[in-house]
């Protein structure tokens, strides 16, 4: 008993025996369950990182745009047009229009069908103005804005002598009158041959002098404050003489249309400085919108294809017109509302 006890008292110390290679496999077990974790994780944030962004962050079309541009300047780019599609125009449609600009630079090249919609004022006009003979004509455009501005030009101040004097010119009268030296301007570089423009006059039933050149005095002066509302614009007004090439006249007017006429009254450009101006906003750039006595508009210019048909971006779903400059290019013109 005692040999064995005291063998048990020296025997050694007990060592746990450490089983690495089951360390390693438990080890190898918890990296797939980790690697497994982390995939799944990815996984899932990557999906709802994906549904987030097209959701939250999507393409911008072109009515996402105009929602935001109507609370833009009147110069920012075009708001509320949704869809666009294009239009064919043949080169000779920049030389067509009521935005072309004629004068000593740029003449007139008297399209073909131009004069067929030029008509007579007598046969046209309203009782609240008077013309001068049955020959005096202009584009029906003009005419019918010419009646709704003397219109109201009647029912505002009750007077109805107001003439038109002179219109639309052939060349060969531009040239005749060139000729007698009543002018310095040859045919075909007159604006008066595109039937957008006239001379008015003052016809007084109850005076001795039978009629004399419009001038702005007194209540006629109604007419100058409130032409632009109605698309008119002094062709050749004072203090631009050297950009219009004439002497400046109180009496020769020239239809362009309600924002191009309120554009140019607002910012006192004469008409070719306009053409120049309207360049800085193209289809792809910055639009300018005007807003009008009734509706608003936007206006973007689009560059002729020199010698080839140009395909010109119009929104598919407003009202719009296309006007050549006589120059180089297209003006687009929309109404918005």
């Amino acid at each position: 008993m005692s040999t064995y006890n005291n063998q048990r008292r020296r025997k050694k110390p007990y060592k746990v025996k450490i089983r690495y290679d089951r360390v390693i496999g438990a080890l190898a077990i918890l990296i797939v369950l980790i690697i497994l974790l982390v995939s799944c994780v990815k996984s899932c944030g990557s999906d709802d990182s994906s549904d987030d962004e097209s959701s939250i962050v999507p393409t911008e079309s072109k009515s996402d745009s105009a929602e935001k541009e109507k609370e833009e300047p009147a110069d920012s780019k075009a708001a509320a047009l949704d869809n666009y599609s294009t239009v064919t125009v043949i080169p000779g449609a920049v030389y067509e229009g009521n935005l072309i600009l004629v004068n000593k630079d740029h003449s007139y090249s008297f399209p073909a069908t131009a004069e067929e919609n030029i008509v007579p004022v007598y046969e046209n006009c309203t009782d609240s103005y008077q013309y001068a003979d049955l020959e005096v004509s202009l584009t029906k455009d003009t005419i019918t804005a010419l009646n709704a501005l003397m219109d109201k030009f009647y029912e505002t101040k009750k007077i109805n002598d107001c003439i038109v004097i002179s219109g639309f010119r052939t060349k060969e009268y531009q040239d005749q009158i060139y000729e007698l030296g009543t002018t310095d301007i040859t045919g075909g570089c007159s604006d008066y041959h595109t039937g957008l423009s006239f001379d008015l006059g003052i016809y007084p039933a109850d005076e001795e002098q039978s009629s004399y050149f419009y001038v702005p005095n007194d209540d006629y002066s109604w007419v100058n404050e409130n032409c632009a509302k109605y698309g008119f614009i002094l062709r050749d007004p004072e203090g631009k003489e050297d950009k219009t090439g004439v002497e400046a006249k109180s009496y020769t007017f020239r239809y362009v249309g309600i924002p191009h006429a309120i554009c140019m009254s607002e910012n006192n450009l004469c008409l070719e400085e306009y053409i120049d101006f309207v360049k800085n906003y193209t289809y792809d750039g910055d639009h300018l919108t005007v807003a009008g006595p009734e509706k608003n508009y936007e206006v973007y210019y689009v560059p002729a294809k020199p010698g080839a048909d140009t395909d010109v971006p119009i929104p598919s779903d407003k009202t719009y017109t296309i006007s050549g400059n006589n120059i180089d290019g297209f003006i687009v013109t929309v109404e918005l509302s």
